[in-house]
């Protein structure tokens, strides 16, 4: 894949947030555009848009107009931080879509890994919650998801101690362990999961954080969602860009077709 050039912009309220942008490197099969707010892994505590360029330009290969945002990180600014920092940018996105995209035919993604697919999941719940924006679809990558650390595959990749890299980054991003339940902090531990956008859920086979994401696509078809889980060798393109375009393409005739 060859290294593709990216501008910049800030989000949110002034005086906003860093964020990358990427062109689609290719039409979606709907004809329509995906613009998809990307939130970047570092189990909640480090990572950059920058650090995540290779992850930006394949969802941009696989179809998408990408935004990866430079949310804020934990202990310094710990839940709900980086969620209101994330919803603050993707109503700016959804105000003006077609400022990034050029075209009025538009839909609106977030997606995220490991950490990052915390904010997405969260973000998914809010849009549904607040009724606005509305998104065509959530794209969560070896989310992280469960503050328990108590999953067969995280036992399996020797992690899940209080010295493990997700133990302190739950502790970093929870803080206060009252905030552990909050379905928001927790997307895992959600009792509605209703009337959330269409969802991909991609995992690694032997990655710690495998068993959640499966348990995460199973609850959301558990209450009616759409939710399609895919287990991978690795995120490489060989193995994600043709599910992710399938996904970006479908979602966004599903949702273009149906406006309201």
């Amino acid at each position: 894949m060859d290294k593709m050039a990216s501008s910049t912009l800030r989000l949110g309220p002034a005086p906003g947030l860093n964020a990358c942008v990427f062109a689609a490197r290719r039409p979606l099969d709907s004809g329509g555009r995906a613009l998809l707010l990307y939130l970047h892994p570092g189990t909640f505590t480090e990572g950059s848009c920058a650090a995540a360029h290779a992850r930006c330009e394949l969802l941009a290969e696989a179809g998408a107009d990408v935004v990866g945002l430079d949310y804020p990180l934990a202990p310094e600014h710990p839940f709900p931080a980086s969620l209101v920092a994330a919803f603050d940018a993707l109503q700016a996105l959804a105000a003006k879509p077609s400022k990034l995209t050029g075209s009025a035919q538009t839909a609106l993604f977030v997606a995220g890994e490991e950490a990052g697919g915390n904010i997405a999941a969260a973000l998914a719940l809010m849009a549904r919650d607040q009724r606005a924006p509305t998104l065509a679809g959530q794209l969560l990558i070896s989310p992280m998801l469960d503050p328990q650390l108590g999953s067969a595959s995280m036992r399996e990749g020797e992690c899940g101690d209080s010295q493990c890299i997700y133990a302190k980054g739950w502790q970093a991003y929870l803080g206060d362990c009252t905030r552990a339940d909050h379905p928001y902090a927790t997307p895992l531990n959600a009792t509605r999961l209703a009337g959330l956008a269409p969802a991909l859920v991609l995992s690694v086979a032997g990655h710690p954080l495998n068993d959640e994401a499966l348990r995460y696509a199973s609850a959301l078809r558990e209450h009616g969602g759409s939710a399609h889980d895919l287990t991978v060798p690795s995120i490489a393109a060989e193995h994600v860009l043709a599910p992710i375009h399938d996904f970006l393409s479908q979602a966004t005739g599903q949702a273009l077709s149906n406006p309201a």
